[in-house]
């Protein structure tokens, strides 16, 4: 990886500390009724930013935006291809590359216990896929994606169910399986639309829900100042749900990963995966590499 250049948009100080009080919630499928993806990676992280500290971050994203205007999100059809379909998805959004802040806000995370069992990947065919646990593929993180997708959602506005699809750079060096969303803002429930806890929320409604397959049953995790939803991409069901009142402000970026090593079936030994360095810069500049997956895993941020 190319030396990290300081984002000179942010305060020196910027996530600089250790949040002290991260609390950790591990989602438990079957307690919440969606057992068909028992064994799925997903947590939930409290208190990772402060609300000022969420401010900044998106203050700054604001100002790097073209006259600080927030575009209509796409939805990202694969090969470098977008379309606006706001039957599916219906916010604006801001691009801020940034591998610095990316990096600054996965520093708050990464010592954790539940987060350090995803930095490496080794025969978990429900994250990568049985073809990679067949052949014995080993895959350690490598860094947040610099891609940092701040969304606003006004309104009435949403993103409908779909999964998350993989992103891959353009030299094929690295790919991602998992989604790092931060909440920027608080948000209530539907039910308390009335009452004062809503008047004190920046929103009301927009949880990010997981649905059963047969869209049945769901599991709401809401929007809360600095926390984290942590996430697999592979297989889980979850939309962004109608924004009732007010605004929800959310960034979301991708956790990236490179091929370690390989078993080769039928030598019996372990061959070391080859490892292309990508070229000083270029995923600074370059962001249409290929998506993976089916329909569902193609509506990405």
């Amino acid at each position: 990886m190319a030396p990290m250049t300081q984002d000179q948009h942010l305060p020196n100080d910027f996530l600089a500390n250790s949040a002290p009080n991260i609390k950790v919630s591990r989602v438990n499928w079957i307690k919440v009724g969606l057992p068909e993806y028992n064994g799925s990676y997903a947590v939930v992280l409290d208190n990772v930013m402060t609300k000022e500290e969420c401010d900044t971050l998106r203050t700054v994203a604001e100002f790097t935006a073209r006259d600080g205007e927030w575009d209509r999100a796409m939805v990202n059809m694969g090969q470098g291809r977008e379309h606006l379909m706001t039957e599916q998805r219906n916010c604006g959004r801001i691009i801020y590359d940034s591998q610095d802040a990316a990096t600054r806000i996965w520093k708050r995370i990464e010592h954790l216990p539940e987060v350090q069992e995803i930095v490496s990947l080794e025969n978990v065919p429900n994250i990568f896929g049985n073809g990679a646990a067949n052949r014995g593929e080993v895959w350690r993180l490598t860094r947040p994606n610099e891609r940092l997708r701040f969304l606003k959602y006004i309104g009435g506005e949403y993103f409908r169910p779909h999964c998350d699809g993989a992103y891959m750079t353009p030299d094929r060096a690295e790919r991602s399986f998992f989604t790092l969303h931060l909440y920027l803002n608080d948000g209530a429930e539907l039910s308390q639309l009335n009452s004062p806890i809503a008047c004190t929320a920046g929103c009301v409604g927009g949880a990010t829900t997981f649905h059963s397959k047969d869209m049945k049953y769901r599991f709401d995790v809401l929007p809360r100042t600095g926390r984290v939803l942590l996430f697999q991409h592979r297989s889980l069901v979850h939309s962004g749900d109608d924004v009732a009142n007010g605004v929800k402000y959310t960034v979301r970026t991708d956790l990236m990963f490179a091929l370690e090593e390989r078993r080769v079936e039928g030598l019996g030994f372990l061959r070391k995966a080859r490892s292309t360095r990508r070229r000083d810069g270029d995923l600074r500049r370059e962001h249409k590499g290929s998506r993976i997956g089916g329909l569902l895993r193609s509506f990405r941020g």
